[in-house]
């Protein structure tokens, strides 16, 4: 069988396609952290010295992809939505909320079906998998936090004063979520800084064009709606929730992975 595979023809062809293999010695692929750094630090300095934009190059082996990840609810509260764009931030990936079918009603009747506030994450393979598994650790920690606030001496003293028990809630999770926010965005400053130092931002540019241009093949369109802000509450409820947003381990969820099984 005749193959279709073309060689380089041109210098500037052969230097294109060599930057290219640069960037897909990532850790994911097998090479050490070592070799993945270094590999990036020679592709960005052929890429500045041939002139070589990130949309010359075929990154094509990582195609990004889409995880969904169901809101937890707490109440009428969806629990860490507004986390979820500093999620995306640190992970590298486009996020949008979407309203999907609750898979436990999957085998039910459409008129039966209800739907059930989604986060969709958006990027590379495993950057999509961490936001999600992010996303969930929160969520999950958030939940767990109320049930231990709701059992204080804090939240009884919140009661005592006349703070009604739902705004007391309220302004517990906002007081967990605007921590949270800020240490993720803390931790993203931290690892663009890293990534720019090591490859002159060639990394970040490169997988910012491929997943432009796999998001404009999925003929997806997006709207912009109104966001839900919780107003008014307690500053005593929220000073504790900000106490417990500072307890939340987060490296726990940077760098792993998780399964589909576990969004529930």
């Amino acid at each position: 069988m005749e193959s279709t595979m073309t060689e380089p023809t041109t210098e500037r062809d052969r230097i294109k396609q060599k930057v290219t293999k640069l960037l897909n010695m990532t850790v994911d692929r097998g090479a050490t952290e070592h070799e993945a750094m270094q590999a990036a630090e020679q592709a960005a300095k052929l890429m500045a010295h041939y002139d070589i934009e990130a949309s010359e190059l075929s990154i094509r082996s990582s195609r990004a992809i889409i995880q969904n990840v169901v809101v937890r609810k707490y109440g009428s509260m969806n629990i860490a939505a507004p986390i979820a764009r500093h999620i995306a931030q640190l992970c590298d990936c486009m996020y949008w909320q979407s309203p999907e079918i609750d898979p436990r009603d999957a085998d039910l009747p459409p008129v039966w079906q209800r739907q059930v506030p989604t986060i969709v994450f958006f990027g590379l393979p495993e950057d999509a998998e961490i936001a999600a598994y992010l996303f969930d650790l929160i969520s999950n920690a958030i939940v767990a936090e109320i049930d231990s606030y709701k059992a204080s001496q804090d939240y009884r003293r919140e009661i005592e004063t006349g703070v009604n028990g739902r705004t007391a809630i309220m302004s517990f999770v906002n007081g967990m979520e605007k921590t949270i926010s800020d240490r993720l965005d803390v931790l993203r400053d931290e690892k663009h800084q890293a990534v720019q130092e090591a490859t002159g931002r060639a990394l970040v540019v490169v997988k910012e064009a491929q997943i432009e241009e796999d998001f404009a093949a999925t003929g997806i369109k997006l709207v912009s709606g109104g966001g839900s802000y919780r107003s008014g509450g307690s500053s005593g409820a929220a000073a504790s929730g900000r106490a417990a947003g500072g307890r939340v381990s987060l490296s726990s969820g940077v760098g792993a992975g998780r399964s589909a099984g576990s969004l529930r």
